[in-house]
């Protein structure tokens, strides 16, 4: 939940012009990295593949953990460990099949997304646990993922009207 929250305030900050994309900071760490010597420059980017390694691994593993927690605790291991296994096959085609469509989108518009998404579903899960009735079954999650979205877009409207005031006041 709190990095849905981090992904979405960043996301809002960026949308709202208060705080500097990420394609600027990408790419001046990016440089200071290759001038380091570490990574040459190859017809593969070192620095993005590391980084998406890295990411890759560490997802990796919370998806290992999480199916070996829920596996046990049902005693269902194989068919949670199988379950996975299907997932991570159904994302790794789809990425080879969405790719080129998803890189022509924005990724401050992405990041905020997947924020509001996050957060409405870390809201559900908390509910799920503590066991609240769900009324709709499934579709309950669009009254959070609208009111998520509708706040996050609102915050952005207010963030860049109190950033243009301060533009106004330091001139």
């Amino acid at each position: 939940m709190q990095q849905a929250m981090e992904h979405t305030v960043h996301s809002l900050m960026t949308a709202a012009e208060a705080a500097p994309g990420q394609g600027v900071s990408f790419a001046r760490q990016t440089e200071a990295l290759r001038k380091s010597g570490e990574f040459p420059n190859i017809a593969i980017d070192g620095v993005g593949f590391m980084i998406s390694f890295k990411a890759a691994v560490i997802e990796g593993m919370e998806v290992v953990f999480i199916v070996i927690a829920v596996g046990a605790t049902g005693h269902m291991l194989l068919s949670a460990s199988l379950g996975a296994l299907t997932a991570g096959l159904l994302v790794i085609l789809l990425g080879l099949v969405l790719h080129k469509p998803l890189a022509r989108i924005p990724e401050n518009t992405l990041k905020f997304s997947v924020g509001v998404l996050l957060s409405a579903f870390g809201v559900f899960w908390i509910g799920e646990g503590l066991h609240l009735p769900r009324f709709g079954e499934d579709r309950v999650m669009v009254g959070p993922i609208f009111c998520f979205g509708c706040t996050a877009l609102g915050a952005v409207r207010i963030i860049r009207h109190r950033a243009a005031v301060q533009r106004g006041l330091s001139r």
